[in-house]
Protein backbone atom coordinates (compact mmCIF):
# COMPACT_ATOMS: atom_id res chain seq x y z
CA UNK A 1 0.00 0.00 0.00
CA UNK A 2 2.90 2.61 0.91
CA UNK A 3 4.68 1.52 -2.50
CA UNK A 4 1.72 2.45 -4.20
CA UNK A 5 1.61 5.96 -2.63
CA UNK A 6 4.50 6.53 -3.36
CA UNK A 7 4.44 5.97 -6.58
CA UNK A 8 1.39 8.38 -6.95
CA UNK A 9 3.23 10.80 -5.41
CA UNK A 10 6.38 10.34 -7.48
CA UNK A 11 3.59 10.89 -10.80
CA UNK A 12 1.97 13.77 -9.12
CA UNK A 13 6.00 15.12 -8.58
CA UNK A 14 6.71 14.20 -12.05
CA UNK A 15 3.82 16.28 -13.51
CA UNK A 16 4.68 18.76 -11.29
CA UNK A 17 8.38 19.28 -13.01
CA UNK A 18 6.52 19.11 -16.19
CA UNK A 19 5.00 22.13 -15.05
CA UNK A 20 8.18 23.94 -14.63
CA UNK A 21 9.24 22.96 -17.92
CA UNK A 22 6.03 24.27 -20.32
CA UNK A 23 7.00 27.59 -17.83
CA UNK A 24 9.88 28.52 -18.94
CA UNK A 25 9.67 26.51 -22.54
CA UNK A 26 13.32 27.54 -23.69
CA UNK A 27 16.82 25.49 -24.33
CA UNK A 28 18.74 24.47 -21.35
CA UNK A 29 21.40 26.29 -21.86
CA UNK A 30 19.43 29.58 -22.03
CA UNK A 31 17.27 29.24 -19.26
CA UNK A 32 18.93 31.38 -17.16
CA UNK A 33 19.18 33.79 -19.61
CA UNK A 34 15.43 34.43 -20.21
CA UNK A 35 14.83 34.33 -16.31
CA UNK A 36 16.85 36.98 -15.95
CA UNK A 37 15.97 39.08 -19.00
CA UNK A 38 19.10 39.81 -19.68
CA UNK A 39 19.52 37.95 -22.88
CA UNK A 40 16.66 35.95 -23.94
CA UNK A 41 16.96 33.54 -26.78
CA UNK A 42 13.26 33.09 -27.32
CA UNK A 43 12.34 35.87 -29.65
CA UNK A 44 9.81 38.11 -28.37
CA UNK A 45 7.41 38.72 -31.46
CA UNK A 46 4.92 41.23 -31.74
CA UNK A 47 2.00 40.89 -34.57
CA UNK A 48 -0.78 43.55 -35.70
CA UNK A 49 -3.00 42.95 -37.91
CA UNK A 50 -6.00 45.80 -39.19
CA UNK A 51 -9.34 44.81 -40.04
CA UNK A 52 -11.54 48.01 -41.29
CA UNK A 53 -10.39 50.08 -38.12
CA UNK A 54 -9.26 47.22 -35.77
CA UNK A 55 -6.29 45.85 -34.74
CA UNK A 56 -5.41 42.77 -33.41
CA UNK A 57 -2.50 42.71 -31.84
CA UNK A 58 -0.63 39.46 -30.51
CA UNK A 59 2.67 39.47 -28.69
CA UNK A 60 4.20 36.57 -27.50
CA UNK A 61 8.03 34.97 -27.37
CA UNK A 62 8.78 32.32 -30.11
CA UNK A 63 10.37 29.12 -28.98
CA UNK A 64 12.48 26.70 -30.84
CA UNK A 65 12.03 22.75 -31.06
CA UNK A 66 15.43 22.08 -31.90
CA UNK A 67 14.97 18.52 -31.89
CA UNK A 68 12.74 18.23 -28.49
CA UNK A 69 9.45 16.13 -28.44
CA UNK A 70 7.08 19.24 -27.95
CA UNK A 71 3.59 18.04 -27.83
CA UNK A 72 2.93 15.23 -25.55
CA UNK A 73 6.56 15.85 -24.27
CA UNK A 74 8.11 19.47 -23.19
CA UNK A 75 3.65 20.23 -23.64
CA UNK A 76 1.76 17.82 -22.05
CA UNK A 77 -1.37 16.98 -23.44
CA UNK A 78 -4.57 16.40 -21.31
CA UNK A 79 -2.55 17.93 -18.23
CA UNK A 80 -5.12 17.79 -15.15
CA UNK A 81 -3.74 17.04 -11.61
CA UNK A 82 -6.30 16.41 -9.30
CA UNK A 83 -8.98 18.56 -10.59
CA UNK A 84 -6.73 21.69 -11.41
CA UNK A 85 -5.84 22.73 -15.24
CA UNK A 86 -2.20 23.45 -16.20
CA UNK A 87 -2.95 25.28 -19.15
CA UNK A 88 0.67 26.19 -21.47
CA UNK A 89 1.07 30.00 -21.98
CA UNK A 90 1.36 29.43 -25.76
CA UNK A 91 5.04 30.86 -25.95
CA UNK A 92 7.53 31.13 -23.93
CA UNK A 93 8.56 33.77 -21.01
CA UNK A 94 5.69 36.35 -20.49
CA UNK A 95 2.52 34.68 -21.40
CA UNK A 96 1.48 35.38 -24.76
CA UNK A 97 -1.98 38.16 -24.92
CA UNK A 98 -4.02 39.44 -27.65
CA UNK A 99 -5.74 42.84 -27.48
CA UNK A 100 -8.70 43.64 -29.55
CA UNK A 101 -9.69 47.85 -30.26
CA UNK A 102 -13.12 47.23 -31.17
CA UNK A 103 -15.64 44.38 -29.72
CA UNK A 104 -15.10 41.27 -31.90
CA UNK A 105 -16.21 37.89 -32.54
CA UNK A 106 -14.56 34.98 -32.71
CA UNK A 107 -16.06 31.48 -34.17
CA UNK A 108 -19.24 32.79 -32.95
CA UNK A 109 -18.87 33.92 -29.57
CA UNK A 110 -18.76 37.48 -28.83
CA UNK A 111 -16.03 39.57 -27.27
CA UNK A 112 -15.30 43.07 -25.73
CA UNK A 113 -12.97 45.08 -27.04
CA UNK A 114 -9.26 44.99 -24.81
CA UNK A 115 -6.73 42.84 -23.86
CA UNK A 116 -6.55 39.27 -22.85
CA UNK A 117 -3.82 37.01 -21.57
CA UNK A 118 -4.20 34.00 -24.00
CA UNK A 119 -2.96 30.01 -22.65
CA UNK A 120 -4.10 26.89 -24.38
CA UNK A 121 -5.27 23.94 -22.69
CA UNK A 122 -3.59 20.80 -25.38
CA UNK A 123 -5.45 18.14 -26.37
CA UNK A 124 -4.30 14.89 -28.40
CA UNK A 125 -7.37 16.05 -31.30
CA UNK A 126 -8.27 19.62 -30.20
CA UNK A 127 -6.63 22.56 -28.62
CA UNK A 128 -9.41 25.21 -26.19
CA UNK A 129 -7.65 28.52 -26.07
CA UNK A 130 -8.60 30.69 -23.41
CA UNK A 131 -8.88 34.50 -23.52
CA UNK A 132 -8.04 35.08 -19.66
CA UNK A 133 -8.31 38.57 -17.70
CA UNK A 134 -5.17 37.78 -16.36
CA UNK A 135 -2.30 38.13 -18.34
CA UNK A 136 0.19 38.37 -15.77
CA UNK A 137 3.85 36.35 -16.44
CA UNK A 138 3.59 33.03 -17.27
CA UNK A 139 0.72 30.38 -16.59
CA UNK A 140 1.41 29.73 -12.59
CA UNK A 141 -1.76 32.12 -11.83
CA UNK A 142 -4.35 30.61 -13.89
CA UNK A 143 -6.96 30.28 -12.99
CA UNK A 144 -10.83 29.59 -14.38
CA UNK A 145 -12.18 32.13 -12.81
CA UNK A 146 -10.56 34.88 -14.54
CA UNK A 147 -11.65 32.96 -18.16
CA UNK A 148 -13.34 34.92 -20.35
CA UNK A 149 -13.91 32.70 -23.19
CA UNK A 150 -12.83 29.38 -24.01
CA UNK A 151 -12.69 27.84 -27.62
CA UNK A 152 -12.34 24.80 -28.69
CA UNK A 153 -10.93 24.38 -31.99
CA UNK A 154 -9.00 21.27 -33.89
CA UNK A 155 -6.07 20.50 -34.50
CA UNK A 156 -4.34 20.02 -38.20
CA UNK A 157 -1.16 18.58 -39.35
CA UNK A 158 1.06 20.50 -41.13
CA UNK A 159 4.64 20.09 -42.21
CA UNK A 160 7.81 20.65 -39.61
CA UNK A 161 8.21 24.53 -37.93
CA UNK A 162 10.97 24.47 -35.67
CA UNK A 163 9.78 28.01 -34.26
CA UNK A 164 6.72 28.61 -33.00
CA UNK A 165 4.99 31.12 -34.76
CA UNK A 166 0.99 33.34 -34.65
CA UNK A 167 -0.10 34.11 -38.30
CA UNK A 168 -2.50 36.05 -39.75
CA UNK A 169 -4.67 33.61 -42.36
CA UNK A 170 -7.21 33.81 -44.79
CA UNK A 171 -8.39 37.44 -44.87
CA UNK A 172 -11.35 38.82 -45.34
CA UNK A 173 -12.68 42.16 -45.64
CA UNK A 174 -14.52 42.15 -42.37
CA UNK A 175 -12.41 38.78 -40.84
CA UNK A 176 -9.08 36.88 -40.34
CA UNK A 177 -7.80 33.63 -39.35
CA UNK A 178 -5.22 33.76 -36.38
CA UNK A 179 -3.17 30.61 -36.63
CA UNK A 180 -0.86 29.20 -33.55
CA UNK A 181 1.74 26.95 -35.30
CA UNK A 182 5.00 24.72 -34.34
CA UNK A 183 6.42 21.58 -35.03
CA UNK A 184 3.94 19.67 -36.84
CA UNK A 185 0.20 21.30 -35.36
CA UNK A 186 -1.51 24.17 -35.92
CA UNK A 187 -4.71 25.40 -34.59
CA UNK A 188 -6.72 28.39 -35.88
CA UNK A 189 -9.90 30.93 -35.30
CA UNK A 190 -11.58 33.40 -36.95
CA UNK A 191 -11.57 36.76 -35.46
CA UNK A 192 -14.75 38.72 -37.27
CA UNK A 193 -15.50 42.74 -36.77
CA UNK A 194 -18.39 44.92 -38.07
CA UNK A 195 -16.69 47.39 -39.38
CA UNK A 196 -19.50 49.74 -40.47
CA UNK A 197 -20.75 49.56 -36.80
CA UNK A 198 -17.19 50.17 -35.52
CA UNK A 199 -16.47 53.43 -37.70
CA UNK A 200 -20.20 55.13 -36.84
CA UNK A 201 -19.35 53.82 -33.07
CA UNK A 202 -15.75 55.86 -33.06
CA UNK A 203 -17.15 58.86 -35.22
CA UNK A 204 -20.31 59.51 -32.89
CA UNK A 205 -18.49 59.87 -29.91
CA UNK A 206 -15.89 61.94 -31.74
CA UNK A 207 -16.37 65.51 -30.76
CA UNK A 208 -15.93 68.64 -33.22
CA UNK A 209 -16.64 66.41 -36.25
CA UNK A 210 -15.55 67.48 -39.64
CA UNK A 211 -17.36 67.69 -42.70
CA UNK A 212 -15.75 64.23 -43.87
CA UNK A 213 -16.66 62.92 -40.41
CA UNK A 214 -20.71 63.35 -40.91
CA UNK A 215 -20.21 62.20 -45.09
CA UNK A 216 -18.10 58.91 -43.71
CA UNK A 217 -20.95 58.92 -41.42
CA UNK A 218 -24.09 58.79 -43.93
CA UNK A 219 -21.82 56.62 -45.94
CA UNK A 220 -21.34 53.81 -43.45
CA UNK A 221 -25.10 54.47 -41.96
CA UNK A 222 -26.29 53.31 -45.71
CA UNK A 223 -23.60 50.38 -45.30
CA UNK A 224 -25.37 49.10 -41.96
CA UNK A 225 -28.86 50.28 -42.50
CA UNK A 226 -29.90 50.92 -46.07
CA UNK A 227 -32.97 51.22 -45.09
CA UNK A 228 -32.56 54.59 -43.08
CA UNK A 229 -31.68 56.80 -45.86
CA UNK A 230 -33.45 59.72 -44.15
CA UNK A 231 -30.79 59.54 -41.16
CA UNK A 232 -28.01 59.29 -43.87
CA UNK A 233 -29.19 62.71 -45.72
CA UNK A 234 -29.53 64.60 -42.29
CA UNK A 235 -25.57 63.70 -41.80
CA UNK A 236 -24.80 64.55 -45.77
CA UNK A 237 -27.28 67.95 -44.49
CA UNK A 238 -24.36 68.39 -41.54
CA UNK A 239 -21.75 68.18 -43.55
CA UNK A 240 -22.30 70.27 -45.99
CA UNK A 241 -23.08 72.72 -43.03
CA UNK A 242 -19.56 72.08 -41.60
CA UNK A 243 -17.59 72.97 -44.23
CA UNK A 244 -16.68 76.74 -43.51
CA UNK A 245 -13.06 76.23 -42.06
CA UNK A 246 -11.90 74.10 -45.56
CA UNK A 247 -10.02 75.67 -48.54
CA UNK A 248 -11.62 76.53 -51.35
CA UNK A 249 -10.07 73.51 -53.32
CA UNK A 250 -11.06 71.35 -50.71
CA UNK A 251 -14.23 72.96 -50.04
CA UNK A 252 -15.34 72.21 -53.57
CA UNK A 253 -14.27 68.69 -53.65
CA UNK A 254 -16.10 68.06 -50.28
CA UNK A 255 -19.64 69.52 -51.55
CA UNK A 256 -19.18 67.33 -54.94
CA UNK A 257 -18.54 64.07 -53.08
CA UNK A 258 -21.77 65.18 -50.36
CA UNK A 259 -23.94 66.20 -53.15
CA UNK A 260 -23.19 63.15 -55.83
CA UNK A 261 -24.11 60.97 -52.83
CA UNK A 262 -27.05 62.87 -51.43
CA UNK A 263 -28.43 62.65 -55.40
CA UNK A 264 -27.71 59.11 -54.93
CA UNK A 265 -29.68 58.35 -51.78
CA UNK A 266 -32.96 60.44 -53.10
CA UNK A 267 -33.21 58.62 -55.92
CA UNK A 268 -32.43 55.80 -54.13
CA UNK A 269 -35.77 56.73 -51.65
CA UNK A 270 -38.03 57.00 -54.78
CA UNK A 271 -37.22 60.92 -55.16
CA UNK A 272 -35.85 60.12 -58.65
CA UNK A 273 -36.66 63.84 -59.93
CA UNK A 274 -34.86 65.52 -57.43
CA UNK A 275 -31.91 63.12 -57.23
CA UNK A 276 -31.63 63.57 -60.92
CA UNK A 277 -31.45 67.57 -60.93
CA UNK A 278 -29.24 67.33 -58.04
CA UNK A 279 -26.63 65.08 -60.24
CA UNK A 280 -26.70 67.21 -62.92
CA UNK A 281 -26.20 69.71 -61.02
CA UNK A 282 -23.03 68.71 -59.43
CA UNK A 283 -21.33 67.47 -62.09
CA UNK A 284 -19.52 70.12 -63.52
CA UNK A 285 -18.05 71.25 -60.17
CA UNK A 286 -15.94 68.21 -60.80
CA UNK A 287 -11.78 68.93 -60.90
CA UNK A 288 -9.54 66.34 -60.87
CA UNK A 289 -10.00 63.03 -59.32
CA UNK A 290 -13.32 63.52 -58.27
CA UNK A 291 -15.09 62.44 -60.86
CA UNK A 292 -12.55 59.63 -61.34
CA UNK A 293 -13.33 58.71 -57.75
CA UNK A 294 -16.75 58.53 -58.24
CA UNK A 295 -17.60 56.98 -61.40
CA UNK A 296 -14.94 54.25 -60.73
CA UNK A 297 -17.07 53.60 -57.51
CA UNK A 298 -20.18 53.21 -59.45
CA UNK A 299 -18.32 50.83 -61.90
CA UNK A 300 -16.99 48.35 -59.09
CA UNK A 301 -18.56 48.55 -56.40
CA UNK A 302 -21.94 48.84 -57.73
CA UNK A 303 -21.54 47.85 -60.96
CA UNK A 304 -23.54 50.41 -63.19
CA UNK A 305 -21.35 50.18 -66.15
CA UNK A 306 -23.84 52.49 -68.14
CA UNK A 307 -23.96 55.38 -65.76
CA UNK A 308 -20.28 55.27 -65.23
CA UNK A 309 -19.39 55.44 -68.75
CA UNK A 310 -21.79 58.09 -69.39
CA UNK A 311 -20.56 60.49 -66.27
CA UNK A 312 -17.12 59.74 -67.70
CA UNK A 313 -17.44 60.57 -71.11
CA UNK A 314 -19.01 63.78 -69.98
CA UNK A 315 -16.19 64.53 -67.79
CA UNK A 316 -13.87 64.57 -70.85
CA UNK A 317 -16.21 66.81 -72.75
CA UNK A 318 -16.01 69.22 -69.69
CA UNK A 319 -12.42 68.84 -68.75
CA UNK A 320 -10.54 67.72 -72.24
CA UNK A 321 -7.12 69.19 -70.82
CA UNK A 322 -7.86 67.41 -67.48
CA UNK A 323 -4.91 64.43 -67.30
CA UNK A 324 -7.24 62.66 -64.79
CA UNK A 325 -10.21 62.57 -66.65
CA UNK A 326 -8.47 60.29 -69.49
CA UNK A 327 -7.37 58.16 -66.74
CA UNK A 328 -10.30 57.41 -65.29
CA UNK A 329 -11.56 56.41 -68.49
CA UNK A 330 -8.44 54.44 -68.86
CA UNK A 331 -9.24 52.77 -65.55
CA UNK A 332 -12.72 51.65 -67.13
CA UNK A 333 -11.58 50.16 -69.94
CA UNK A 334 -9.17 48.36 -67.91
CA UNK A 335 -12.06 46.66 -66.22
CA UNK A 336 -12.69 44.64 -69.00
CA UNK A 337 -9.66 44.48 -70.70
CA UNK A 338 -10.12 46.58 -73.75
CA UNK A 339 -6.51 47.18 -74.32
CA UNK A 340 -6.37 49.18 -77.05
CA UNK A 341 -8.92 52.11 -75.50
CA UNK A 342 -6.81 51.62 -72.38
CA UNK A 343 -3.59 52.36 -74.05
CA UNK A 344 -5.53 55.49 -75.44
CA UNK A 345 -6.46 56.73 -72.96
CA UNK A 346 -3.95 56.11 -70.67
CA UNK A 347 -1.25 57.45 -73.44
CA UNK A 348 -3.52 61.02 -73.02
CA UNK A 349 -3.35 61.04 -69.63
CA UNK A 350 0.70 60.58 -69.83
CA UNK A 351 0.84 63.61 -72.54
CA UNK A 352 -1.33 66.18 -69.90
CA UNK A 353 -0.26 64.84 -67.05
CA UNK A 354 2.16 67.74 -64.51
CA UNK A 355 5.35 66.93 -63.76
CA UNK A 356 4.53 65.40 -60.42
CA UNK A 357 2.59 62.98 -61.59
CA UNK A 358 4.50 62.15 -64.75
CA UNK A 359 6.32 59.03 -63.96
CA UNK A 360 2.97 57.39 -62.75
CA UNK A 361 0.98 57.96 -65.77
CA UNK A 362 3.92 56.93 -68.13
CA UNK A 363 4.01 53.48 -66.07
CA UNK A 364 0.49 52.68 -66.71
CA UNK A 365 0.74 53.94 -70.33
CA UNK A 366 4.49 51.94 -70.93
CA UNK A 367 2.84 48.74 -69.41
CA UNK A 368 -0.46 48.41 -71.00
CA UNK A 369 1.12 49.73 -73.89
CA UNK A 370 3.32 46.10 -73.97
CA UNK A 371 0.73 43.95 -73.08
CA UNK A 372 -1.34 45.34 -76.11
CA UNK A 373 1.53 44.73 -78.26
CA UNK A 374 2.65 41.27 -76.95
CA UNK A 375 -1.42 40.31 -77.52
Amino acid sequence: MQCIEEMNLMKKMINILQVVMLTFLVDASAVAQDVQNSRRMSHRMEITRTVGTTEITIIYHSPTAQGRKIFGGIVPTNFVVDGKEYPWRAGSNERTTIAFTHDVTINGHKLSAGKYGLVVLVNDTHWTFVFSNNYSWGAFQYSPENDVLRLQVEVEEKPHQDWLSYNFVNPKPEAIGVELRWETLSAQFKVETDVSQNILSDLTKKENKTARDYRIMAIETMAKHPENSDLALDYLELALANMNDLEDNRKRAEEFAINMLKADYLIGKGEIKKGKILKEQTIPISSGFDMYYYALNLLIVKGDKDEAYRLLSQNIINNPNQWQAYLAMGEYYLKDNYQKEVVKNFKRAFELAPENSKNYARYLYLQNKLIYERN
